[in-house]
């Protein structure tokens, strides 16, 4: 009979086999006594349990007494309970089983099943049960068999699948290259993925040529030194080779190392296990390390950190050459003393306490600290230190410390903490308001000194986070004027600062002017306004009271500048006055010789055609005294009238030239040369003339006073880049290089008492920079003279130059 496998997918198999000698059906007549202990003997010989079953009923009519040693039931009890065999059955074969009998039993032939039964002690038998059907005239009329156990043969072959299993896993998923090769010829019998990897593509023949016909070995003694190992028996161990990877759909041609190992497994069949493994990024990974390597060491060796190995009782066992950098010790000389030595011996127990996590924190634990460490000098510095357990790596086996000099930083932190607590001080005791100010939105206050809650009537409390706006008369309505609010914000981002007048409105509804300095600065990724403020009402009243004060001292000035004028107004009326009256005196006598001449004989008509020309010619000249003196009291009118007579254009060169003509007496007096150079095109400046009288008229008289007996001062007009200039020159003594700093600070005056108010040129000063816009300058050489320069622009400015204050209130 010939043997069946059971596939190794299939709980139940069958087989076909020869037909067994048929047992005489129940039913028929049985055979004789001694011929069925025959028979029982023979079965008893059979290594398995022979049987046979009515095959009708399936009711088993014999079974030899093997089925006790087998199964551990009794033949008596497998004959005499009905469906016996089949209830003991494993239920996941019953139904195969089944079906295999009953197709069996109708073709009528031999079948071999292997199946589970449950033993009489409950284990699980796996039998092999051979079938045969006995067909008479076409018809079944016996059925019998042999029951074989194979539990330990499909326990072995199970064994068998997955040891072959695990075998082919771990060949077909080892990263490393596996091939069966033919030893003589080098034909790759079999091989994994991993090996086809390295080559590139299938390989017929490790000797040959590659997958595409390119030579696999690029270097032949690599290739021949394999061969002769193999060829000769032995095997080949860590054989390092080049070898010429094919070009694949997802990697490139290229040449790759390899190691190479080669075991004989079967000299007859000449068969050996090729294992090929790619170091190639191994390689350049040690290569890579190598440098890395040295690019440490050299780092250390340079670097500028200081890098020890310590032991966990803090001796020092490695120090890199920053120790004499850093810390001005040989590396050499410091090995084996304690770390702590030149440590601060106030922060030893901090040290010990943070140096100890990293000692009892196990391999790679670290602790963190900044320390004073003692230079050889003496001298502390900071160095912050990160201690690294390396106490299980062999090469060192120390607590690695890696310290960085950080006393600058440590030193700027600490200047910094004392500038913040220097803040705080001035933030709390400053005598203005100080508030920080959110940028965003309806811009809230979001801290502020106890000055600016008392000066708005609030509590702090109260204050901090309250809008801006709401310190201003009307600010509801400039919070939602959107266009303004972003006006302002764009003029304060373009100049960073702010600096103007406003009102505030208090908690009590009462308004105070105050004076705000706005700075734009950026706090943790915010924008923010520094807002310091002052309260300016007491201001405001005293600049109201020196506002009167300066008009009734501006006044003073003009009338001491009149005062220098009397003398001089005096001698120029009064002579050509006296010059008139003269005149005058003569028309009368010449008047009254032509009434006694009428009539009289000896006076002929030429005669007084004679007197009346005398007459005429001294009323001409009485009239032009007298024209001469009105003119010259315009001009003192010009120059003794209210300056605010409104701006305009004016000729600038007349009115020099009268406020001249009424100096020229003092000039006289003092015996000074009184010079003026009249352009030779006329000269317009825009402003009120009387403004320019006041200047000209204090240079000259300065220049006048500060020139000896025969000097001279000169008035010029001239133009220097484009703008219009006005020089007062005297050749006098110079204004000393001390005094020259403050000469147009208000009260300031180097005269006798009761000879200057100080305030000449101060007013001057601002004249010609707040009325006429301009600037005002001057040189000077100790004992040659003084030159004043007054610089005009093209066109002064619209109004006279008080404080200027934003139009509307801005927060």
């Amino acid at each position: 009979m010939r043997r069946c496998t059971p596939p190794r997918a299939r709980a139940v198999t069958g087989c076909r086999s020869r037909p067994h000698t048929p047992w005489p059906p129940r039913g028929r007549p049985k055979m004789p006594l001694e011929e069925q202990r025959t028979l029982t003997r023979l079965a008893g010989l059979v290594q398995g349990v022979v049987w046979q079953a009515d095959p009708q009923t399936r009711n088993a009519t014999f079974v030899s007494e093997r089925l006790t040693a087998m199964t551990g039931f009794t033949p008596q009890q497998w004959l005499t309970t009905p469906g016996f065999w089949e209830a003991h059955l494993h239920p996941e074969d019953r139904a195969q089983v089944m079906q295999a009998h009953a197709q069996s039993m109708h073709s009528g032939e031999a079948l071999s099943l292997e199946y589970r039964f449950f033993a009489a002690d409950g284990r699980v038998l796996w039998l092999r049960d051979l079938m045969t059907p006995v067909m008479e005239g076409g018809q079944l009329v016996a059925l019998g068999g042999v029951m074989l156990d194979v539990t330990a043969e499909r326990e072995q072959q199970g064994a068998l699948r997955a040891a072959r299993d695990r075998f082919e896993q771990v060949f077909q998923t080892s990263p490393v290259g596996l091939a069966l090769i033919d030893t003589a010829s080098g034909q790759v019998q079999q091989a994994n993925p991993a090996f086809w990897a390295v080559v590139g593509g299938p390989l017929a023949d490790l000797y040959g040529a590659g997958p595409h016909g390119q030579p696999l070995w690029t270097e032949p003694q690599d290739q021949e030194a394999l061969r002769a190992a193999l060829t000769g028996g032995q095997a080949a161990h860590d054989l390092p080779a080049r070898w010429q990877r094919q070009a694949g759909p997802e990697s490139p041609a290229e040449v790759r190392d390899v190691r190479l190992s080669a075991e004989p497994l079967d000299a007859q069949a000449g068969t050996s296990l090729l294992t090929v493994e790619d170091v190639t990024e191994r390689l350049k990974a040690e290569t890579q390390l190598k440098a890395s390597e040295r690019r440490f060491r050299a780092l250390v060796q340079h670097s500028h950190d200081l890098l020890t190995v310590v032991r966990p009782d803090g001796e020092l066992i490695y120090a890199s050459p920053a120790m004499s950098e850093v810390l001005g010790h040989d590396g050499e000389a410091v090995r084996g003393e304690q770390v702590l030595d030149h440590m601060h011996p106030d922060e030893h127990d901090a040290i010990r306490a943070e140096f100890a996590k990293a000692v009892f924190g196990g391999p790679g634990a670290t602790a963190r600290l900044t320390s004073r460490f003692r230079r050889r000098d003496g001298q502390y510095r900071y160095l912050e230190w990160v201690a690294t357990n390396q106490l299980d790596d062999p090469h060192i086996r120390g607590m690695v410390m890696n310290s960085r000099d950080v006393t600058e930083r440590v030193e700027s932190e600490q200047a910094l903490q004392d500038s913040q607590k220097t803040f705080a001080a001035l933030f709390e005791a400053s005598p203005d308001a100080i508030l920080l100010v959110d940028f965003a939105g309806d811009m809230p206050i979001v801290q502020c000194n106890e000055v600016a809650a008392r000066m708005r009537g609030y509590t702090r409390e109260e204050l901090t986070g309250q809008s801006t706006y709401l310190s201003l008369p009307g600010g509801a309505a400039l919070l939602a004027d959107h266009a303004a609010n972003e006006s302002f914000r764009q003029r304060v981002r373009e100049t960073g600062r702010l600096y103007f007048d406003a009102e505030h409105l208090r908690k009590d509804g009462s308004i105070y002017p105050v004076e705000i300095n706005l700075a734009l600065v950026t706090l943790g990724g915010r924008e923010m306004l520094l807002s310091v403020e002052r309260d300016i009402s007491a201001r405001r009243d005293a600049e109201a009271a020196l506002q009167s004060s300066q008009t009734r001292l501006l006044a003073s000035e003009k009338l001491a500048g009149l005062g220098r004028l009397t003398a001089g107004l005096a001698h120029e009326i009064n002579t050509p006055l006296a010059a008139t009256m003269n005149e005058l005196h003569e028309a009368t006598r010449l008047t009254q010789e032509y009434q006694d001449s009428a009539g009289h004989p000896e006076v002929t008509p030429d005669d007084h055609r004679e007197i009346a020309r005398e007459l005429g010619a001294a009323l001409d000249a009485a009239g032009r005294n007298l024209t001469r003196i009105g003119d010259f009291i315009r001009k003192i009118r010009s120059h003794t009238r209210d300056a605010a007579t409104g701006r305009h254009s004016f000729d600038a060169v007349r009115a020099v030239d009268d406020t001249l003509a009424m100096l020229a007496h003092e000039a006289r007096a003092a015996q000074i040369q009184l010079h003026f150079e009249r352009p030779k095109e006329a000269v317009t400046l825009h402003g009120e003339p009387g403004r320019l009288t006041q200047i000209v008229t204090n240079l000259v008289v300065n220049g006048i006073h500060a020139t000896p007996p025969g000097g001279t001062v000169t008035v010029r007009f001239g133009e220097q880049e484009g703008a219009r200039t006005l020089q007062v020159e005297d050749t006098g003594s110079g204004i000393p290089t001390a005094v020259l700093p403050r000469i147009f600070e208000p009260m300031f005056t180097t005269k006798e008492v009761g000879k200057g108010t100080g305030l000449g040129l101060s007013i001057i000063h601002d004249i010609v920079t707040g009325h006429f816009g301009g600037e005002i300058g001057v040189q000077t050489h100790t004992g040659q003279g003084t030159t004043f320069t007054v610089s005009f622009p093209n066109k002064g400015p619209e109004a006279p130059a008080d404080i200027s204050r934003p139009a509307e209130a801005t927060p």
